[in-house]
């Protein structure tokens, strides 16, 4: 295909010497080419340049007013890697010259006198690489535009609550990040629309989600919402997130909020009434970050039946004082032996087939009791009790899949899952100690995945870039956890070294009913594929949600509809049973 259009190619030849320019001329003109253009004088090469790119530059050295030495510098200067490939004719067969041209960018030479057929053999074959090189180029421009749209729309339905058309969750704490990112002090009101439920039971879930609709477009649209965001937090909450420097004007901000979406309200030929809770919080409420302040926002909505409006105050320190206790009782969890893992199957989607494990963290504390991951492990990433916490989870799980493997208990596919945080991955020697933890244990590294959360690599991708290829090099399985919920970009696919991605249980909770949600993780999959990356379903809770995933080309799941997590002893069995 590329051999049709070498005829076109534009072929620029600049000589002090005319007889050499006619002579290269009919040369090429014998040849095929007639897109050829002729210059004597090197001054006139940038004017034609700009004036339209050649595909080919045949360059003299010896030449008076610029030397070619001169016009390599300067189409280098101007076209940096887009420069056309330069030939160089020169009768000089020196050292200096032709190394000062190569370094200059020069690819190749010609010498006087010519031989016609070296100068079209040499020429036809430095076309084709370079209408090659274009070809390829264009095609992952192409590429590159292809996976940005969809990027740009993933981004926009992940940002997106899809019932209701407001900015959802994400959207929500994405912008208290730019406000508390630029300095500014942040107020949140965290509404609770008290009736909604109750429609959705009597008048059904699409009217209530059109009445939550109304409640959020009515808010942004007022003044009292002016310079805020309006967002869906639930089924029945909207957040409105607002710069605010006066404290002071809190509580009127939350009355006129009262004012505004109490009462009865049109939606279809309904008049619907509705009662409203507000939960208050500010930033200077010594927040640790835009969640922290989402959750004393929350923390602070009256309970039903005692007011309306309700803000963060000291009287709530409790909860925090709690957090301070649990924090220190984690500086124990390792060294008293309170931990332990439990194991999650992994299903192949079309055949059912046990093929894997997550291996999930549970801490019993000696003075706090039973508690939840979803407690400790975000402390332990704050006080850097992870970095323990994480290499004890290697070394148990490690050592639990070598028992597995020895006995013959576990299929020639089955490979367990560790979560890994981004602090324990960019914690220098992380790489090291998993393929010495593999070694000595002589266990096959395809038995073993790192899973780590898309949002955690963020900061640092390109360290994260090395230490997950050095990773997938030894042969260990790279999963990206909770896809979808962070700051992906699925340009990154082409250049992160992942097998799998994981798909965030949220995603699960309306997929048989949300077409929103059945594009989404459609096109998840799709692009995944196209880059060789397997798809696991977390969260997976009925057969409905299992026949929408295996139509969409899921790969794998794992959910309460397959198996809640269990304890060694009862994965064992099942993987008895599985045999």
């Amino acid at each position: 295909m590329l051999e049709a259009h070498l005829a076109d190619a534009r072929i620029l030849v600049v000589d002090d010497t005319p007889a050499n320019v006619e002579l290269l001329l009919g040369i090429l003109e014998d040849a095929g080419y007639h897109n050829l253009l002729g210059i004597t004088d090197p001054r006139d090469v940038n004017a034609e340049i700009q004036r339209c790119l050649p595909d080919l530059i045949l360059l003299d050295i010896r030449m008076p007013h610029l030397s070619g030495f001169d016009v390599l510098r300067q189409v280098r200067w101007q076209l940096g890697v887009m420069a056309p490939p330069v030939v160089v004719l020169t009768a000089q067969t020196d050292r200096e010259t032709r190394s000062e041209s190569l370094e200059l960018g020069a690819i190749d030479f010609l010498n006087k006198p010519f031989d016609q057929c070296e100068v079209r053999k040499r020429i036809r074959n430095i076309l084709l690489a370079h209408l090659h090189s274009q070809d390829m180029r264009e095609k992952s421009e192409r590429l590159q535009t292809l996976v940005d749209h969809q990027t740009a729309e993933l981004r926009s339905l992940a940002l997106t609550h899809s019932a209701t058309g407001l900015p959802n969750r994400r959207a929500v704490l994405a912008a208290v990040d730019e406000l508390l990112g630029g300095g500014e002090p942040v107020a949140v009101f965290f509404i609770v629309a008290d009736d909604v439920e109750e429609i959705a039971r009597v008048q059904g879930y699409p009217t209530a989600e059109r009445l939550l609709k109304a409640l959020g477009e009515l808010a942004a649209a007022s003044p009292v919402a002016q310079g805020g965001t309006i967002g869906c937090w639930g089924n029945s909450e909207l957040v409105l997130v607002q710069p605010c420097a006066d404290v002071s004007l809190l509580d009127r901000t939350a009355a006129r909020l009262l004012r505004l979406l109490e009462g009865d309200h049109p939606v279809d030929d309904l008049l619907l009434a509705t009662s409203i809770r507000v939960g208050v919080a500010h930033s200077s409420d010594q927040i640790s970050g835009s969640e922290d302040l989402l959750r004393k926002a929350a923390a602070a909505i009256p309970a039903p039946g005692g007011g309306q409006v309700g803000r963060f105050s000291p009287a709530l320190e409790e909860a925090l004082a709690r957090r301070g206790r649990l924090r220190r009782a984690l500086k124990h969890a390792v060294p008293d032996g309170e931990l332990k893992l439990v194991f999650q199957p992994k299903i192949d989607l079309a055949s059912r087939r046990l093929i894997g494990a997550e291996a999930l963290l549970r801490w019993h504390s000696a003075d706090m009791g039973l508690v939840s991951p979803d407690v400790f492990i975000p402390l332990a990433e704050e006080s850097g009790d992870i970095l323990a916490i994480g290499s004890w989870v290697l070394d148990a799980g490690i050592r639990q899949v070598q028992a597995w493997h020895e006995g013959g208990q576990i299929d020639g596919d089955f490979a367990l899952a560790l979560n890994v945080s981004s602090r324990q991955l960019l914690h220098e020697g992380f790489v090291e100690g998993v393929l010495r933890r593999l070694a000595t244990a002589a266990l096959p590294p395809g038995r073993l995945k790192i899973e780590v959360t898309e949002s955690g690599f963020i900061h640092d991708i390109a360290e994260a870039r090395v230490r997950l290829a050095a990773l997938r090099e030894a042969g260990i399985g790279v999963s990206i956890d909770d896809f979808g919920t962070g700051y992906s970009s699925l340009s990154y696919l082409k250049s992160l070294p992942v097998s799998e991605l994981k798909i965030d249980r949220s995603f699960m909770r309306e997929i048989e009913h949300s077409a929103d949600d059945q594009k989404l993780v459609e096109t998840i999959v799709i692009i995944a594929h196209v880059f060789g990356c397997s798809v696991v379903a977390e969260g997976i809770e009925t057969d409905a949600q299992l026949d929408v995933l295996r139509r969409l080309g899921c790969d794998q799941g794992q959910g309460y509809l397959f198996s809640r997590p269990l304890e060694r002893a009862d994965f064992e069995a099942r993987l008895c049973g599985a045999g």
